[in-house]
């Protein structure tokens, strides 16, 4: 009867073929082979979609469903919300002006000059984690049992300097243990993020929830060009399993 209840609903705001295709991708964990290979047009706000859209369903239905109108993107984010999408009314609407501007009726065309420019802005790694790592990690960083690992005491977070960077620029599949607790999952790749980005926040997580006391002695802050040097090793999510287990 929910289901049915729940079919209805989107059929009537959304299309059946629409709501299918929402409970294919639903059903997808986030860190599936396909989310590496999804790219969305670039725009303004389109880090802050992939960091709250992949927690709960595969990319791939953003893209399936190019072309809706602004108000059957803001019922899909209405609805959303009710299965747990934890977002600002500042961040909802940011989502909103991105869906519906470049995966909208008429998205405006992008030029490469428009799409590689950089911001000169400081970065700021506690808005990096808010907006693409506090949907699985949670604010206080103690992630979520059985689901997602925490970061708040994670030796992880230094088994070597450039580790972490390799986790985010490339994800990660596997087993693993944090605290005594197991988890068996993916994170996808966040290397769309730009590697001053990707820096912030792995410094922001280094000294957040007590995490800076187990910094080792010696150990320098990852800066933007380590990142973009651990870039280019292109690594698989399994490799990088296979990679933390070679460093205890």
């Amino acid at each position: 009867m929910r289901q049915a209840r729940t079919e209805t609903f989107f059929s009537k705001r959304l299309g059946r073929g629409l709501f299918l295709s929402f409970v294919v991708v639903s059903l997808l964990l986030p860190g599936s082979a396909a989310l590496g290979a999804i790219k969305l047009p670039p725009g303004p706000n389109r880090d802050l979609v992939y960091g709250k859209c992949r927690t709960c369903h595969d990319l791939q239905y953003l893209k399936d469903s190019k072309g809706i109108t602004r108000g059957q993107w803001k019922g899909i984010l209405q609805v959303m919300k009710g299965y747990g999408l934890k977002v600002s009314d500042q961040e909802r609407g940011k989502l909103l002006e991105y869906l519906a501007t470049y995966l909208g009726p008429n998205p405006p065309k992008t030029s490469a000059k428009s799409s590689s420019a950089k911001t000169q802005t400081k970065v700021s790694g506690k808005e990096v984690f808010t907006s693409q790592c506090v949907s699985c990690h949670q604010a206080d960083g103690k992630g979520q049992p059985g689901e997602f690992p925490p970061l708040a005491g994670n030796p992880d977070l230094f088994r070597t300097k450039e580790f972490p960077a390799l986790v985010v620029l490339n994800g990660m599949t596997g087993k693993i243990q944090v605290k005594g607790d197991t988890f068996n999952g993916n994170m996808p790749s966040f290397d769309f993020l730009s590697d001053d980005k990707i820096a912030a926040v792995i410094h922001y997580v280094r000294t957040q929830w007590g995490n800076k006391s187990n910094r080792p002695a010696g150990m320098e802050k990852l800066s933007a060009d380590d990142v973009s040097t651990v870039r280019k090793k292109k690594l698989s999510p399994h490799q990088v399993h296979a990679y933390r287990g070679n460093h205890p």
